[in-house]
């Protein structure tokens, strides 16, 4: 038999792991303890110049909403003041209108107590009227159609129906109280009378051809 040669088997022992030494962990923490201190205080700079422009910037909003409240309410004053203005503009308008109705009524008083005739009484009363008359137009007053038109609930009130039978139904027959109106606004609608048509008499119910005892015929 051939002999083999038999190589012995090499005993494997496991990789040995080095820990490192205290020293060097030590070493280590003290090299990379500044980096980390470094990068937390270039953060919290960070931070602190965001924070500086947010607060920066609130304050010019502040600034903003307080000039624009403040010219808010100076526009609201003038607005109003404006508006008063106007207003008393307009009423001492219509009282240079209706001053000279007035004085001409003073003056037609005055005749009166001095015992001035009827018939120029008159003629004074219709010149305050026409002046009256005149001052509404200047005031861009104007009456409102009446009698003789088509009822219209925009310009006219209805206070009284009369029976016509000449008349169209809805057609104004009188005035009661005249109306006026200021451009297209209505100021006091007309308070009139209109005509209807006469109400059809009731007709009398035809007599019964029925026997009276309620019989039938034979």
């Amino acid at each position: 038999m051939d002999e083999r040669l038999t190589v012995p088997e090499e005993t494997v022992t496991p990789q040995e792991t080095t820990q490192p030494s205290p020293e060097t962990v030590a070493e280590i923490a003290q090299q990379t303890e500044p980096i980390a201190e470094e990068a937390w205080q270039a953060q919290i700079a960070e931070l602190q110049e965001r924070l500086a422009q947010v607060e920066a910037e609130a304050q010019d909003y502040r600034e903003r909403w307080l000039r624009t409240l403040a010219d808010y309410q100076n526009y609201r004053k003038r607005v109003m003041q404006e508006r008063v203005e106007a207003y008393n503009e307009g009423k001492k308008e219509a009282i240079l209108a209706l001053l000279p109705v007035l004085d001409n009524l003073e003056r037609a008083l005055a005749t009166l107590k001095e015992g001035a005739d009827l018939a120029a009484y008159r003629q004074g009363l219709e010149l305050i009227v026409r002046l009256f008359q005149e001052a509404l137009r200047r005031l861009d007053v104007e009456p409102i159609p009446a009698e003789g038109v088509r009822f219209d609930p925009h310009f006219h009130e209805a206070f009284e129906r009369v029976e016509r039978e000449d008349l169209e139904e809805g057609v104004i027959v009188g005035e009661l109280e005249r109306g006026y109106r200021m451009g297209e606004r209505v100021i006091r609608p007309a308070k009139v009378r209109v005509a209807v048509k006469p109400a059809l008499p009731l007709q009398a119910p035809e007599p019964s051809t029925d026997n009276e005892d309620g019989g039938e015929g034979q």
